[in-house]
Formats: C-alpha cells, sequence, structure tokens
C-alpha cells in the first residue's frame, strides 16, 4: 500500500519488467512527464488505496471517466500505458484484468459494434492496459460475436492492423465465449474450434484465462459449483495445443504456494505429470519465474533440454518489444546458451515470437545478425511462422 501512495505523490519508479524490459515506452519517468491526464486519473483514488475493492472500483470509474472524456479510446489507452508502466506496485501489475471492467462499461455506454471496432482498438501492441482494454470491450460484444458466427468473427479480427493486436482480438474471442456460457469450458473450447486451426488455440487460451479469473469470482465472473481449481484436473482434459493454453494462465492467476524461483523449482512444481501436460506446466511455471525475460531465459537454460523449449515459451517476449534493437536480438542470443538438442526450437520459437511484436520486421531485419549460420536459418524459419497460432503467448 505504501507504493500505491507514492503514486499519489507523482513519484515514479523503475519500469515493471512483465510490461516493457529494457526501457519500454521512454524509460523510467519522475513525476508526471507528458502524461498528466492520466496520473490525475490513478491520483484521484489514492485515498482509497489501503482498500482493494474501493480502489479497484475507484479506478474502473476514474479510468473510464478519462477515456469517455478523451473519447478516442485508440490513443488514450497507450498513453494510459505509458504513465502505468512508469509506476511500480499493483496498478502495474494488475491494469490488464482492471481494463477488461473499462473495457466492457465503455463498449456499452458507446455503442461499440464488431462493425467499428476497429476504430476503438488501442493503437500498441502492448499486453498491459491496452490488451486488456480490448478484451473487455470484446466481451460486451459477446452476443453479436455469436450472432456472426465464427466465420466472420474470424474476419473482424484479421482486419486488426498487426500482427498481435489479430493475436489480440482472438484471445478476446474466448473471452466472449467464455462469460457466453458462464465460463463452462466445453461450450467455450466448442465455439473456439468453430473458427479453425489458425485460430482456435488462441481463442482457447482467452478461454481458459478467463476460466482462471472466474474460479475466484473476479472480474464480474460468475462461480459455479462444478469449477475446479486444480489445472492437472482441468488442463489434463485436453490435448496438444488446448493443454499448452491452459496450462499458460493457470499460474499466473493462481500462484502456487511456494515460489518459483529456479530451474529446479519448476520440475518440482510439474513433478509426476508426463508428455505435453508435463512440458506445458513448466511454460506455465515459466510465465512466473521472472517479469525479467532475460532471467527468464536464463532459468530455461538450466533446465533439462526435453524441458528447456517449453521454458522458452513462457518468456514474457513482449517486455522488450519497444525496447532498443540490441535488448531484442539479445534475447534471442541467449538461446546459445542451451543444451544441445534445446538451441533449435529456442531460436524458433524466440524468432516467432519476436517477428510478432515487431509485426513482421524481426525476421528480416535481425534474424540476419545472430552469430552462426543454424542460428539465423532457424530464426528466420520460426519467423516466417509469425501468422500462425501462438498458443503460448501474451
Amino acid at each position: 500500500m505504501r507504493r500505491l501512495l507514492l503514486v499519489a505523490a507523482g513519484l515514479a519508479l523503475s519500469v515493471p519488467a512483465q510490461a516493457l524490459a529494457g526501457g519500454g515506452i521512454g524509460g523510467p519517468r519522475f513525476g508526471y512527464g507528458p502524461h498528466v491526464q492520466e496520473a490525475r486519473a490513478v491520483d484521484a483514488c489514492a485515498l482509497k488505496a489501503d482498500h482493494a475493492g474501493p480502489y479497484r472500483a475507484c479506478l474502473v470509474a476514474s479510468l473510464l471517466h478519462l477515456v469517455e472524456r478523451t473519447n478516442d479510446p485508440a490513443d488514450e489507452l497507450p498513453r494510459i500505458d505509458a504513465y502505468v508502466h512508469s509506476t511500480n506496485g499493483w496498478l502495474a501489475d494488475n491494469c490488464h484484468v482492471l481494463m477488461h471492467a473499462v473495457g466492457r462499461e465503455y463498449a456499452a455506454a458507446e455503442h461499440v459494434t464488431l462493425e467499428n471496432l476497429l476504430h476503438y482498438l488501442p493503437k500498441t501492441n502492448d499486453p498491459g492496459c491496452s490488451a486488456g482494454f480490448a478484451h473487455g470491450m470484446l466481451i460486451t460484444l459477446g452476443p453479436q460475436i455469436q450472432k456472426l458466427g465464427p466465420t466472420g468473427a474470424a474476419a473482424e479480427c484479421a482486419r486488426a492492423a498487426t500482427r498481435y493486436e489479430q493475436y489480440s482480438c482472438v484471445h478476446g474471442l474466448g473471452h466472449a465465449y467464455a462469460r457466453t456460457y458462464l465460463d463452462f469450458p466445453l461450450p467455450s473450447i466448442a465455439s473456439c474450434k468453430r473458427l479453425g486451426p489458425r485460430y482456435a488455440p488462441d481463442c482457447a487460451q482467452g478461454v481458459f484465462h478467463d476460466y482462471w479469473i472466474a474460479v475466484d469470482g473476479l472480474d464480474a465472473t460468475k462461480q459455479h459449483p462444478d469449477m475446479t481449481t486444480s489445472p492437472r484436473v482441468l488442463c489434463g482434459a485436453y490435448r496438444g495445443n488446448f493443454a499448452r493454453a491452459c496450462w499458460y494462465r493457470a499460474f499466473l492467476e493462481r500462484p502456487p504456494r511456494k515460489p518459483v524461483d529456479s530451474a529446479a523449482s519448476m520440475l518440482a512444481l510439474c513433478h509426476g505429470l508426463r508428455g505435453v501436460q508435463q512440458k506445458a506446466c513448466v511454460t506455465g511455471a515459466s510465465v512466473i519465474r521472472s517479469t525479467d525475460p532475460f532471467e527468464q531465459m536464463a532459468t530455461c537454460a538450466r533446465l533439462p533440454a526435453e524441458f528447456a523449449v517449453a521454458c522458452a515459451r513462457g518468456v514474457r517476449v513482449p517486455g522488450v518489444a519497444l525496447s532498443p534493437r540490441g535488448r531484442r536480438v539479445g534475447l534471442i542470443s541467449a538461446c546459445a546458451a542451451f543444451r544441445k538438442g534445446a538451441r533449435d526450437g529456442c531460436y524458433w520459437w524466440l524468432g516467432k515470437a519476436l517477428n510478432v511484436v515487431t509485426n513482421g520486421r524481426f525476421g528480416a531485419r535481425n534474424c540476419p545478425r545472430l552469430g552462426t549460420a543454424d542460428a539465423r536459418r532457424l530464426c528466420a524459419r520460426g519467423a516466417a511462422a509469425y501468422r500462425g497460432p501462438l498458443v503460448t503467448f501474451s
């Protein structure tokens, strides 16, 4: 709570690494900088910071008022992200889910439709406040999405300006389907499958994301008695990419009792599982290992080869999306420390993920900068697949 009061005083701490490691949008800030409106919207709730429920409700109301007053969420949400990234603590860690509520209420108040949705989508690849706002709007549009049908819904997402925004839109469809079916996974996943193999896994991750939120009745979800809190039970009912999508969000929303702070603790958390379930569990553990993608990569390199690539799939690649080019090249170059048998998959996955967050620019411009012919070849091959399903991504 003391950190939240520092926000009220206008003191900005370091940029949270899970958002934009290495400086992010303009690097760490002191004072309000150019984001006075956004800072005031947050500071209006500072006196409620000692009480989580009233503080959350105040932030939703204040930020909704700001977005409505500017009447330009496409440009305003990136400004909110920029200010939030200059703070530290609860708001920076929770802005994505917080903005679900803002997006839902905004879409209802402004009568957003699927036909004009692209006008309102934030102009950014940021996975924090902006992506949460977009997903919230899509939740409100659930009835329209169902009426339009899977082909039409997928086509609307395909119209988004960047590859990341297309992915985020499909993930948002999963949230919308989950709310339509009261967070029962079977009918929600069935709706995702009707989108086709290109979109179904990323839609499914939105379903599972919403499920893990709903287990605690958060974000205006409704709990039901059949809900399990065990990823081993829920994710164990699925195979392949659907299992991976399920595990990816499991620990992020419901952290395990013991901290995941080493390669050994990852393996201990996933002990007793087999095959894709065990590897998907390792991916989920990697997501919460650290908010610093370089620290995550260092941990992954210490794992046996059979688990290292699964670990790399949990690395927070969007954390270097807006960092200097050298940081992005440095992140994929960390694959060189992986054990033989895991390096190829690491270069392929990081090439793909980095190409997503740079909207197709990384492959051509940066894969050729890697040190070995194999690294360059595998990076380019992964980058070429960046329009396919991502499955484990945020």
